[in-house]
């Protein structure tokens, strides 16, 4: 069954929120709903259900750059799969939905993505897509990068 990103919308909100992580992956990662509520307050700031078929597995928010003086750059700010269907490969197949989905932006030259540096699952996760380290940020996370 394909995997594919719909918009958030009053019919999905409590699905979306219902979503759960791991107990260890709880403080890797702000809260769907408090994304979702983030979201209404900047345009630039993009949110997705992750379906699989007609359930929704899973929430990611991405964000253009422009706005903060960076023309071309975009950022993955949230990425998550329901606990009951991580490791299915549901995840690889949604990140590769939404960089598809992002690189058809125009003008696009870059995407972002920051994770805890002590969550080596993300670290090799994101390599797989070719994205590659390239330093801690001011919150102390690893950003790692695609340039197109």
């Amino acid at each position: 069954m394909p995997i594919t990103l719909n918009a958030v919308t009053r019919d999905n909100f409590d699905d979306i929120i219902d979503l759960q992580l791991l107990d260890h992956q709880k403080d890797y990662l702000a809260s769907n709903s408090y994304s979702i509520a983030q979201a209404s307050f900047y345009p630039n700031y993009h949110t997705r259900a992750i379906y699989l078929g007609e359930e929704a597995i899973g929430f990611l928010m991405y964000v253009s750059l422009a706005e903060e003086g960076q023309p071309g750059d975009y950022a993955i700010y949230r990425f998550m799969i329901d606990s009951r269907q991580q490791g299915k490969g549901h995840g690889r197949q949604a990140l590769q939905r939404a960089l598809e989905e992002i690189r058809s932006q125009p003008g696009v030259q870059r995407i972002l993505i920051s994770y805890v540096p002590a969550n080596p699952v993300a670290k090799d996760f994101y390599g797989s897509f070719g994205f590659v380290e390239i330093g801690i940020d001011e919150e102390e996370e690893m950003v790692a990068e695609i340039r197109l």
